[in-house]
């Protein structure tokens, strides 16, 4: 029950700094270190449920922020620039923040680190990551040209449910595993 009051705890720091992040300037350091914050808080709103049923709950949560974060960089090879304001104005999303990118970076994770998790972290942090962005610009599911654009009143709802799906789905799928893993 810890890691769901946590989880909770995250998702109302997260709706506090989105509305600050809604007030900040575009382009602008406050803006972009509220963007951050708000993906780190998407991320553990979505990981922290599962954290009671991952061997290596740790390991789990960093793999988890790094992949909500790190794909962000990719804004600096699409704006060709380090200059905060260029890499935050582009008009659309690079590529690399489609659908695909979750899944090819978890089945990746899963390959070269069975059974430690790190699949299911890369997807909840970079899924977390594309739910927000969804509703503050767009993102390119499938295609560069073809952006898709959700109101909040759907994403928040389908960022709860990722939470509540990974963690049955978590604790479905490995059942009497848990005993083996030495999980509490």
């Amino acid at each position: 029950m810890l890691s769901l009051a946590a989880a909770m705890l995250a998702a109302l720091a997260t709706a506090t700094w989105h509305h600050r992040w809604e007030r900040a300037a575009n382009g602008t350091p406050e803006r972009g270190v509220l963007d951050g914050l708000c993906h780190a808080g998407t991320a553990l709103t979505v990981a922290l449920p599962v954290l009671p049923y991952v061997r290596e709950q740790g390991t789990f949560l960093r793999v988890a922020l790094a992949s909500a974060l790190l794909i962000d960089l990719d804004h600096i090879a699409a704006a060709r620039s380090l200059r905060l304001d260029r890499c935050m104005t582009m008009a659309t999303r690079p590529l690399s923040h489609s659908l695909l990118t979750p899944v090819l970076l978890a089945i990746l994770a899963e390959r070269l680190a069975p059974e430690r998790h790190l699949g299911l972290a890369a997807l909840l942090g970079l899924g977390s990551h594309l739910l927000r962005d969804l509703y503050t610009g767009g993102v390119p599911v499938l295609h560069p040209r073809h952006v898709v654009s959700l109101p909040p009143r759907v994403v928040i709802p389908l960022l709860g449910l990722m939470a509540i799906f990974s963690r049955s789905a978590t604790r479905r799928r490995l059942g009497t595993r848990l005993l083996r893993l030495a999980l509490p």
